[in-house]
């Protein structure tokens, strides 16, 4: 590992880039995780506060619409190869970043570079727009019922008040992350190793497998089926993870998505009424025992294709998808390979104290910028020496 007292040659323009981005990117995954922390609410597991989107307002008025996609598919990506995730987890995810990417861009477009609004009109819209892609996938996925919209207050209530507290940190954080820096061109694809994206056509197949398979659970409404279902995916993952027996009830750490399920179904269900507990029907009950099968069932896929490199396989698409973004690809595989070490460097000895951080937060958190950036430009020099 280099230290601090080995030189290294001068960084081109190409690689200041994507280390620039990958360290944007760093930030919002940093963020996610910061979220992941903060308990849910039961009924309302979607609400959380979308730190992530301070990233998201300043990529879109510094990179554009088109970069700002392929940066939230990146953050997606590299938040669920760290802390986990699955089909549900994943759609979920990516409908309300896209769906709050795209209205983001919309409102800067139109109202934003007219100074008509700013970051904190932005956010706001986007918060908006995340809920709304979020609950369209619940109610698709999860819970089939119209009493799924009650929600709808408490998401517009959510948007303003996540979305104004986004918009107002949103300028400062970009002044630390160095915002109004010149912008650099894009990186040549010689430097991105492609090697790095590829998955094994086997993988690729199991993969594509898993995802059709747990689709189709949608339109399944017999109850042994799905039954089986949990316990085929329960089987298949402790089999590919039989260090780990705690995979068998993996599912149970997504208890509030559970109680969700049963909030939306039990309480909001029309048929025959039951006389011990008359304001549930057994159609509810019903309902809410299929749904909570085929969550069990997508929430397990996770350990599949952590198995099958399922990562590998999703960066690949992206460079499809995207064949002109290499500087913002690269960017992300920097990100997913060294987030580890700037975690590991954000518990080193070399901290600010207490005191500094409540006093002057901005020169903290530029010096540990500052401090990741040349970790970062040194760690991916010496991977990239022959």
């Amino acid at each position: 590992m280099l230290t601090n007292n080995e030189s290294i040659t001068p960084l081109q323009s190409t690689d200041r880039a994507a280390i620039q981005k990958a360290i944007w990117l760093l930030a919002a995954v940093a963020l996610n995780a910061v979220e992941l922390a903060i308990p849910r609410l039961p009924f309302l597991p979607w609400l959380k506060p979308g730190f992530a989107n301070i990233i998201t307002v300043l990529w879109i008025m510094k990179y554009g619409f088109g970069d700002a996609l392929l940066y939230t598919a990146l953050r997606v990506w590299i938040s669920g190869f760290y802390f986990g995730f699955s089909l549900f987890t994943l759609t979920l995810s990516l409908s309300g970043g896209v769906l709050s990417t795209t209205a983001m861009f919309i409102v800067w477009t139109a109202l934003g570079r007219r100074g008509l609004t700013g970051t904190v009109g932005m956010a706001i819209v986007g918060a908006l727009f995340h809920n709304v892609g979020q609950l369209a996938v619940i109610y698709i996925m999860m819970s089939r019922n119209m009493g799924v919209l009650g929600q709808i207050p408490f998401m517009l209530c959510a948007a303003v008040v996540f979305g104004g507290i986004v918009g107002a940190l949103a300028p400062s954080a970009g002044r630390v992350l160095g915002f109004e820096a010149e912008g650099v061109g894009s990186i040549g694809t010689d430097s991105i190793n492609t090697n790095r994206t590829k998955t094994a056509f086997p993988a690729k197949l199991i993969i594509a497998a898993t995802f059709a398979v747990s689709i189709s659970l949608m339109f399944i409404n017999n109850l042994y089926v799905l039954i089986s279902a949990v316990i085929i995916y329960s089987l298949v993952s402790f089999s590919l993870n039989l260090k780990k027996p705690s995979v068998l009830i993996y599912p149970i750490k997504f208890y509030t998505l559970f109680l969700f399920v049963a909030f939306t179904n039990l309480f909001f269900s029309y048929g025959k009424r039951i006389d011990a507990i008359p304001f549930i029907t057994e159609e509810g009950i019903i309902a809410f025992v299929k749904q909570s099968l085929r969550l069990w069932c997508w929430l397990q896929t996770v350990h599949i294709l952590n198995r099958f490199d399922f990562h590998k396989s999703f960066i690949g698409i992206l460079y499809r998808f995207f064949p002109n973004k290499k500087d913002t690809l690269e960017a992300g595989m920097i990100a997913l390979e060294h987030f580890p070490e700037v975690m590991k460097l954000s518990k080193s000895s070399k901290k600010f104290s207490v005191k500094t951080l409540i006093t002057d937060p901005k020169a903290v958190l530029t010096g540990y910028v500052e401090m990741v950036t040349d970790r970062i430009a040194r760690l991916n020099h010496k991977a990239l020496k022959p």
